[in-house]
């Protein structure tokens, strides 16, 4: 038996509150009374992972029904939070969402401050794969600064440089940079620590007064106002799935463009 977590997997009081089931808590007790089957047997383990799409879930004589798959983008707005609620009562993202965001979680985050391109899903094993740090998805923003930025600081960005988090140096790797104009760059990464585009900056000496996330792979925020919302195509979904596949060779190397 399988207790501990993989990518892909969530626990069954989760998987049993993601179908609709139950509540977490009451998922728990269900299962703890022996009234809920994995692949035809009976489970008492709360601690179980299982896979939505491999494992069979029957609580008595029910199968709960997996839900379709949704993929949302919104256009996130500076000043909303990514979380379901908040104990400051601070607007959050499921607020702008209302019962379109029944269902789905975001895909990684934006901080507080920052705004634009923000996907939600409850394919959740797509979800793992494009937040995984093997991807190599690049998620690109538009920085404004509080000052021009010199080219000197921009080679730094793109061939990467130290950031420290909770008191640990990290180095980031490589990224795509290109100025827009003084003040204002376009940077693509490929990984995502916490405020790490901020922290770049800052490693330099710039202040970021304004960050924008247009792009997360082939997928664009386009000419979306602030707090729109969509369901994305087949196409849009497509796209990004080829884009999570193994990378290949030939990947555009990181350096500084022109604009």
């Amino acid at each position: 038996m399988k207790t501990s977590r993989a990518p892909g997997r969530v626990s069954l009081p989760r998987a049993l509150s993601k179908l609709g089931v139950a509540s977490r808590s009451q998922a728990i007790r269900l299962i703890e009374r022996g009234a809920v089957s994995v692949n035809r047997k009976v489970e008492s383990n709360p601690h179980r992972w299982i896979d939505l799409k491999r494992d069979r879930i029957e609580l008595k004589d029910q199968v709960p029904e997996r839900p379709a798959f949704r993929y949302l983008l919104l256009n996130k707005p500076p000043g909303v939070v990514t979380t379901i609620s908040d104990e400051r009562g601070r607007k959050t993202v499921f607020n702008l969402l209302a019962a379109k965001g029944e269902g789905i979680s975001p895909v990684g985050r934006l901080d507080k401050e920052s705004s634009g391109l923000l996907l939600f899903t409850n394919d959740h094993q797509f979800a793992n794969l494009l937040t995984s740090p093997e991807s190599g998805i690049p998620k690109t923003y538009l920085a404004s600064l509080d000052r021009p930025i010199g080219e000197k600081d921009l080679l730094g960005l793109a061939r990467g440089l130290d950031i420290e988090i909770k008191g640990i140096t990290h180095r980031t790797k490589p990224a795509q940079v290109s100025q827009v104009l003084p003040g204002r760059v376009e940077i693509s990464i490929t990984e995502g620590k916490n405020r790490q585009i901020r922290r770049m900056f800052g490693s330099l000496g710039y202040e970021v007064v304004a960050l924008q996330r247009i792009s997360v792979g082939p997928l664009k925020l386009g000419d979306m106002r602030e707090g729109e919302s969509r369901e994305l195509s087949i196409e849009e979904v497509q796209r990004l799935r080829d884009a999570v596949r193994p990378l290949r060779s030939g990947r555009k190397k990181p350096g500084i463009g022109r604009r």
